[in-house]
């Protein structure tokens, strides 16, 4: 029982200490801890434009859903929880997405997607 107790308390000090220290990380480096490397090395430019507009729609989707969450009482604390990480990690993928892209020479950024996140992968925030 006294065995369970200290590696129950390890762990969460542990999870305790990741969060803490996350929190100084910007999010584009967390986004790349999220995804591994060249993922998307064996995408031809097709489904890396596919892969890009998919991922596209979503950021959008949760930028929305964060942006309502955060208008209501505790809604910064929700939309952390609930859809940050999705968002950090759609942000890694399209830092892969770019990167996959530029070594194929190919176009992945298909029409309509504003040309913010074009030539950055800076987002509202």
């Amino acid at each position: 029982m006294a065995m369970t107790r200290i590696s129950t308390y390890q762990t969460v000090t542990a999870a305790v200490a990741v969060l803490l220290v996350s929190g100084c990380a910007s999010e584009d480096s967390v986004g790349r801890f999220f995804v591994e490397p060249d993922r998307y090395v064996l995408y031809k430019c097709n489904e890396l434009a596919t892969a890009v507009q998919a991922n596209v729609n979503r950021q959008h989707e949760l930028e929305l859903l964060m942006a309502k969450a955060g208008s209501g009482t505790g809604g910064e604390l929700v939309s952390s929880v609930a859809y940050r990480p999705e968002y950090v990690q759609l942000r890694g993928e399209m830092t892969q997405l770019r990167k996959a892209a530029a070594e194929k020479n190919c176009k992945a950024m298909p029409a309509g997607i504003p040309s913010d996140l074009r030539t950055s992968d800076q987002a509202v925030r």
